[in-house]
């Protein structure tokens, strides 16, 4: 696909409906740091780096378990900001999350993208789950380009489009996607806990039906025994 993305269909209320509008309009989009080789987390650097894996899925950024070096490599290019909101480009999935408070420098590594606000009128959980929308991300996936592991150019990010409502619908709409998350959440450990279960009960039914076949009289008990 070429050229400028569909308008992205989030809203399903017609009062939650704004302003159709680019996303480069609306943040500005800054890549990561390029590290020439290996990430190797020092045991007490002060400068946090973000990579994909410390997108742990649940629209935030994990900072606490994130690498750290001794030093920023640069002194401004892929600094985080609180509020900024970190998008993984590369695969089929593209994880995003908001940074929270950041305590020291902190720098995103390439091939992230880092979307910060243009202005106070966008919500950063807003700009997370419009991202993680399924028609956003399958508009991204036509986008991306490469053949071993797709890319999203950051053109085809910039060009983006946006519905953009007011600040108390975008508050409210991030909030239902953060209950969507945590209802997804619990349903897999649901499927988990009840796939556990069904083994379990598949291990006594093999244990009791191999007590039942060695005690004393049964038919496999009394294979072998003497004839009189």
């Amino acid at each position: 696909m070429t050229g400028r993305l569909p308008a992205i269909i989030f809203f399903a209320d017609k009062r939650w409906r704004g302003e159709e509008m680019l996303l480069s309009e609306v943040v500005e989009i800054l890549s990561g740091v390029p590290f020439r080789t290996r990430i190797e987390s020092e045991k007490n650097g002060a400068c946090i780096v973000v990579q994909a894996r410390d997108l742990v899925g649940d629209g935030t950024v994990d900072l606490a378990g994130a690498a750290r070096i001794a030093a920023p490599p640069s002194s401004t290019r892929g600094l985080l900001r609180p509020g900024d909101v970190v998008l993984q480009p590369r695969g089929n999935r593209y994880s995003v999350g908001k940074v929270e408070e950041v305590k020291g420098p902190a720098v995103a590594a390439a091939p992230l993208y880092i979307l910060r606000r243009r202005a106070r009128g966008i919500d950063p959980d807003f700009l997370v789950a419009f991202l993680e929308a399924a028609s956003t991300q399958s508009a991204l996936r036509q986008d991306a380009v490469g053949t071993h592991v797709p890319q999203i150019p950051r053109q085809a990010l910039e060009a983006l489009h946006i519905e953009l409502p007011d600040l108390s619908s975008q508050i409210r709409l991030a909030d239902l996607a953060r209950l969507e998350r945590r209802e997804i959440e619990v349903m897999d450990r649901l499927r988990v806990a009840r796939g556990r279960l069904f083994d379990l009960a598949l291990r006594e039914i093999a244990k009791k039906s191999r007590k039942r076949a060695n005690a004393p009289g049964s038919i496999s008990g009394l294979k072998g025994a003497p004839t009189p």
